[in-house]
């Protein structure tokens, strides 16, 4: 089994428009590669894509998909980062190319210096959360009763001694098997000394308390923090997500039950298929409006539209990206009236319409109809589908 090139025949097979893919993890080394080992695919989608995270298995490969726009990327390892956790970007930065080599070469460098660079130090706020947490739990540990409490807190305390070690010294932080790889990677003997106090309350409480005097001492007495002002208390426990821009499409059926659909062929990819429609203008005035727009221009149509059947978004930018798919009908289409203005240029490729049979599975399958969270939905909901639209 090469997992490289299986992992290139996945992209190849389920992403065909990628505009690069990045295969990463222990996989990439044959003397930490296990018979569990997973492939760790991360895969740069077109803008009008929607990321998702999948597991699947191919060729007998347990197999993680990190999908994205690169927006979208960019949004997560900023995300990371802040969190003091970079997963994403050590996986870009140290993942091996399996399409679109070329296109991702600056990413990885970024994501490399970013690494490099580390987090830089801990706040003082979030320092003395941590030193308080491992105070606290000291003291319960060493007064507690119950051998399955003990047995808690011994676990938490172990996990938050190694979490407040790498926070103290301005390191990445990691979770589950990622915190002892960082902590080897910042001072191998240390981390020898965390693993062997796991199962040793003695060792435990040596090595926190060490831990804690390098952090700036134990704390409790003193440990204050504010609560918000009543009136300042947001609706929401979080800030709702701005949206930056909404789309507006259709699932679009003649007469015959066919899905019309838009094939297109871009330079450098191999040919997916979209559903019509495109984004919606403030001169729009409404969502619906724009896609009404949007079918005139691109196909030269007018339709029915029946309702709302399906939502996807994605990060954009600083905020979300909002796709909305409608239900709808063909009413007339004349290809002739077409308008789009991308379809005056060239250098965005093929706009071809196509009509695929809804009835048949097969040849929907057949397709690469993107996002793929759009063509599982209208597989499964096939008959569904025809009979909202009245198609005998």
């Amino acid at each position: 089994m090469d997992p490289i090139a299986d992992a290139a025949a996945l992209v190849a097979d389920r992403y065909p428009e990628a505009r690069w893919a990045l295969l990463a993890g222990s996989v990439l080394d044959p003397g930490s590669r296990t018979a569990g080992s997973d492939l760790d695919i991360v895969v740069c989608v077109p803008d009008d894509a929607v990321g998702h995270r999948d597991a699947v298995r191919w060729r007998g490969w347990p197999v993680e998909l990190f999908v994205n726009t690169q927006v979208g990327h960019r949004w997560y390892i900023a995300k990371e980062t802040a969190r003091r956790k970079p997963t994403l970007a050590r996986m870009i930065a140290t993942g091996v190319p399996v399409a679109g080599e070329p296109d991702v070469v600056g990413l990885k460098a970024e994501c490399q210096a970013l690494l490099d660079a580390g987090p830089g130090p801990t706040s003082d706020t979030a320092l003395e959360d941590a030193r308080y947490g491992v105070t606290d739990l000291l003291d319960d540990l060493a007064y507690a009763r119950d051998g399955g409490e003990a047995d808690v807190v011994r676990s938490v305390l172990w996990e938050r001694v190694g979490h407040l070690a790498l926070a103290a010294a301005g390191r990445w932080d990691g979770g589950g098997k990622w915190l002892l790889r960082e902590l080897r990677a910042w001072d191998r003997g240390y981390a020898a000394r965390w693993v062997a106090a796991r199962h040793d309350d003695q060792a435990m409480v040596d090595v926190a308390r060490a831990t804690l005097n390098a952090a700036g001492g134990p704390l409790f007495e003193g440990y204050l923090r504010q609560a918000p002002i009543v009136d300042e208390i947001p609706a929401t426990s979080t800030t709702p997500p701005v949206v930056v821009r909404r789309a507006a499409r259709a699932v679009l059926l003649d007469d015959a039950g066919r899905l019309v659909l838009i094939r297109r062929t871009v330079p450098g990819r191999a040919p997916y298929w979209v559903t019509p429609g495109g984004g919606v203008e403030p001169e729009d005035a409404s969502v619906e409006d724009g896609l009404h727009r949007e079918l005139q221009e691109e196909l030269g149509a007018t339709a029915k539209i029946v309702r709302q059947v399906f939502l996807a978004s994605g990060p954009k930018d600083a905020g979300i990206s909002v796709h909305h798919y409608f239900l709808a009908r063909v009413v007339s289409m004349d290809l002739a009236l077409q308008s789009g203005p991308e379809l005056e240029e060239p250098t965005r490729g093929a706009y071809d319409v196509e009509h695929v049979d809804l009835r048949d599975d097969g040849a929907l399958a057949g397709i690469n109809l993107v996002p793929a969270a759009l063509k599982a939905f209208v597989r499964a909901n096939r008959d569904a589908l025809l009979a909202e639209a009245g198609v005998g």
